[in-house]
């Protein structure tokens, strides 16, 4: 099987893995600027490392598992596209617009 970077079946199958890591890497870096700005991680376990190995791990038991189709390639894409609710989330703390998490 050809894997060339034109081929649309290497572009489907990557393109969970290129999400999620892209993800992981926006929410460490908006970590970053909001633990320069004052605010703290809620979860003091955080790790960058671990997100990305959940991620990955979970989207290489699927890709595995899953038979192929569009509703599952879409599944694939819909979880990867949730490693990206972190940055989100930091960013409407540093805007202001969310008061964050706070410890009872």
């Amino acid at each position: 099987m050809n894997y060339s970077i034109r081929n649309p079946y290497a572009i489907s199958w990557m393109l969970p893995f290129v999400l999620a890591i892209g993800g992981v890497i926006l929410d460490y870096v908006s970590t970053g600027i909001g633990l320069g700005m004052g605010f703290y991680e809620i979860h003091p376990q955080y790790s960058p490392l671990w997100a990305l190995l959940c991620f990955l791990g979970a989207l290489t038991i699927l890709t595995l598992t899953l038979p192929e189709g569009r509703v599952w390639r879409v599944a694939k894409n819909g979880l990867a596209l949730a490693s990206y609710l972190g940055f989100v989330n930091n960013m409407l703390v540093i805007l202001g617009i969310f008061s964050g998490l706070t410890c009872l």
